[in-house]
Parts: structure tokens; sequence; C-alpha cells
């Protein structure tokens, strides 16, 4: 082949399926080529599926620069994208939580308070439920709690299915280890509760013992499948083991399984107790049958006496009785500091009785001003877009008169600075109409 062929249309090539063909023209910067192959058939194929093809690529390439990017502007955009979802990174929400001194104040005497294990927080769809959990959340496991998540779900894991709401709250289980500092995981957990001495006579935990490295039971006893206990190669392999029961009425089981946790945090690995936060709590209304709502009743019922200790009124509950009878409540103290987050129209608000609460009113205009004006220096820093010609004051009032909730404020700001720095020739009466 002649140098000139290869490097223009017209240059011969060759696929190992299509045969011999002749290059008619390129697209994506010469990443792909159109080829007339010699048995008739024209095809868009990929530069690298074809032989003797590089130097054609090179009339269409161009060399990319990129500028180079600070690790804070590189958070700032990650933040600011986020802000376009009305949500924030996880690893951010301490630095983007406005207005809520008082909230946080209660939370840090509940996480200190001995006798009061369940907290409640009410709010509206939009007024910052789960930005607040998530607040709480980091704080009590920089304060020494094990913590764990889970978003409720109608269908992925609703109160009426305890398994599937453990195996959740399994999975986002978190704790910084005390041996290095570093965050860890369930496993971990159980592997040091168990090296220390623990469990031995917990129904469900003590078949680990001296077997953390049996891939199938930690799969069992993190409730990854359905059926109730594992299959080995025969029938007889995990038939010793207590079933992990999908019924609505397993509470108990569950309960069991989370109190263990909680006790061996406090009082074996010498963290402060296990943090659970429930949100979107409100689903528990979401049923199709009214015995779907019953037995989410009896599970919510059941974790909040199992935090608070409360044997008298755990024997009047629902439980799941096949095989051996398993109790609510491992050992006194559960260890356990639970919060549900609720909207304030759910149906369920008359059980939760005299439980702390705290409810999250919309923020003030000051409040909103101050994330808005951190909202201006993130994009400032994303994107070098200075301040000054945002026309913050406004944005800002136009936005705020809309008198939307936390999450549309958040994304309406983003979104009209957007608008402002694409269209600088344009008024904002034009733009933020």
């Amino acid at each position: 082949m002649c140098e000139k062929g290869r490097k223009m249309p017209g240059g011969r090539v060759y696929h190992p399926k299509y045969g011999y063909g002749t290059v008619r023209r390129g697209r994506n910067k010469g990443f792909e080529l159109e080829v007339a192959f010699d048995s008739g058939l024209i095809r868009w194929i990929a530069l690298n599926e074809l032989v003797e093809a590089q130097e054609y690529a090179e009339k269409f390439r161009v060399s990319l620069s990129f500028p180079p990017f600070s690790r804070e502007c590189l958070k700032s955009r990650r933040m600011i994208e986020a802000f376009r979802l009305g949500i924030v990174p996880y690893d951010c929400v301490e630095d983007f939580t406005f207005g809520r001194d008082n909230e946080r104040t209660q939370v840090q005497e509940w996480l200190d308070a001995e006798n009061d294990n369940v907290l409640i927080v009410v709010g509206e769809y939009g007024a910052g439920k789960t930005h607040f959990l998530q607040y709480v959340l980091g704080r009590a496991l920089r304060e020494g709690f094990a913590t764990s998540w889970v978003s409720m779900d109608p269908r992925e894991a609703p109160f009426s299915k305890p398994k599937r709401v453990y195996s959740h709250l399994v999975r986002n289980f978190r704790f910084c280890s005390p041996e290095n500092g570093q965050l860890a995981r369930f496993r971990d957990f159980l592997k040091l509760a168990i090296a220390q001495g623990a469990f031995r006579d917990q129904m469900y935990f003590r078949h680990l013992v001296g077997k953390t490295n049996d891939e199938t039971l930690w799969n069992w006893i993190e409730a990854r499948e359905a059926r109730c206990k594992p299959a080995g190669n025969t029938i007889w392999d995990y038939r010793y083991l207590p079933g992990l029961y999908d019924y609505g009425s397993a509470a108990n089981i569950y309960c069991y399984l989370l109190s263990s946790l909680g006790w061996a945090a406090r009082k074996i690995v010498k963290l402060r107790g296990l943090f659970i936060a429930f949100d979107e709590a409100e689903t528990i209304d979401a049923h199709t049958y009214h015995y779907e709502l019953e037995k989410g009743l009896n599970f919510l019922r059941a974790l909040i006496h199992t935090a608070n200790n409360n044997f008298e009124k755990l024997h009047d509950l629902s439980r799941c009785c096949k095989g051996q009878e398993v109790p609510f409540l491992y050992r006194e103290p559960s260890g356990l500091k639970i919060v549900f987050a609720f909207t304030c129209l759910s149906s369920v608000m008359s059980e939760l009785g005299d439980l702390p609460k705290i409810t999250l009113e919309p923020l003030e205009d000051d409040a909103l001003r101050e994330a808005f004006e951190h909202i201006c220096r993130l994009y400032d820093d994303a994107y070098n877009c200075p301040e000054t010609h945002l026309s913050k004051d406004g944005i800002f009032r136009r936005i705020v008169a809309r008198k939307n909730h936390v999450r549309l404020f958040v994304k309406g700001s983003v979104e009209a600075m957007d608008l402002v720095r694409f269209h600088p020739e344009k008024s904002l009466d034009e733009i933020l109409r």
C-alpha cells in the first residue's frame, strides 16, 4: 500500500471479518471510518478494528489539552453538580447546613441522653429531612457510634418486611475501628466482637465463631438471599442454622439481631452504641393490603421498644415462633439510638406518642441567603465566574420570592446562575421570568 493511500480517502484497509476495502471518509476525529468493502458492503468501522488504518486517523486527530484543576475546584464542581439534583454530597453535609442551630443542639442533647433512644424528625417534603439525617449520621459516627442507614421503600425495604430492612442496614453499617481509626463495615465489626469473646450465646452470630472465612455463612447472616437458610452441597450442610425468615411477623428476629449489634458496640467494641436512621418512614402508609400496615406497625413498635429496653411492651407484640423462640432484645442495654424521619401528614404519627420530636420548619430568609452566598462562592470556584458578574442580590430576591421549599431553592439557585453565565447580554428580568 502506498503511503498516500493510507492517509487519505481511497486508502486500502483490511478487516478480519469483512476483508479488504477502501476508505471513503471518517468521523469522530478519525476514530470511525466508512469503508466500502470489496464484497459490496459499506459500513462504519471503528479505527482499532482495521489493519493499516492508523495513519489515516492522523488527519482527523487534534491534540487535546485540559487546564489543571485544584482539589478545591473539583470539590466545588462536585457540589454544584449535586445541587443541580437538589442533594448534597455526603462528605459535604456539615459544610452545607444552615439555619438549623436549634435542631443541632437538640440532636446533640439527644445523642448524649442515656434514656431517650428514639428520635422523630418531622418535616414536609423538600424541607431537608434527608439532608438533616445525613448530618446527624455524620455527627454520630464522629462521636463514636457505629452507624447505619436505610431509606424505606414500599417495594425494596418496607416496614412490613423486616428481613429486607435488616439486609439494607447491614450493607450500610459503618464504624470507626478502634484498632486503626479507619472506616470499617459489618463483617469487620462482627470479626472484632467475636475475637473479643462476644456472641458465644447469641442464637445467630455464634455460628460465625471460628468460621469467619465461610462466605456462605456471611451471605446468610447478611440476609442476602430470600431463603431462610443457605443451600450447601447437600441438604444437611447448613440445616443446623436457625432461620432468617422473610415473614412480616419476624420483627423479633431482626430486633434481636440489631440489639445484639448495639449491645456489642457499647459493651465489647467500646463504642457508644449503634445509631440507625430510617429515612422516608412515612412510606409505612403505602400499602396494598391492610395486613401489610399491621405488620409494618408491629415492626415499628418493636424497634422503638427494643431501643428503649421496654420489656413489658415487647411482650404484647407479634413475633415469629418457628423453631426456637427468639426474643426481641438480646441483652440490656440495647445500645441502639434510632431516628425516624416522617412527614407531618403520616397517619402513624399518633403511634409515636411522647417520643422526642424535632420539627424542621421552613428556613428563614437569612439562612437561605447564607446558603445562597455559599452556593455563589462554590460556583465561582467551579467555573471561574466572579460573583460580581452574577448580580447576586437580584438573583436571590427572585428565587426566594417563589416561596419554594429548600430543595427547589438550591436547584433554582444553580440553574439561575447557569442562565446568567450563558446569557450575559440579557437582563435578569429576561432570564428569570
